[in-house]
């Protein structure tokens, strides 16, 4: 899945409180339990995956694909 073109309501239904393996611009994958997703109305720059550590934000432009696990 592209979350780049799912609504945020889509995207909610999808990924929020679950395993997301996200296929990332760089090449590498990466495995996160979504704990939040920011936005713009959160005063993010961009939507942002949120997981427990700081390691674990992934931003909507660094990713190419998203797949709940």
């Amino acid at each position: 899945m592209n979350p780049q073109k799912m609504t945020i309501k889509e995207i909610d239904q999808h990924f929020y409180g679950r395993n997301v393996k996200f296929t990332l611009k760089n090449g590498k994958h990466k495995t996160i339990f979504v704990e939040d997703i920011l936005n713009e109305d959160d005063d993010e720059p961009e939507l942002t995956f949120i997981g427990g550590t700081l390691e674990d934000e992934i931003g909507i432009s660094d990713i190419v694909s998203a797949v709940p696990v």
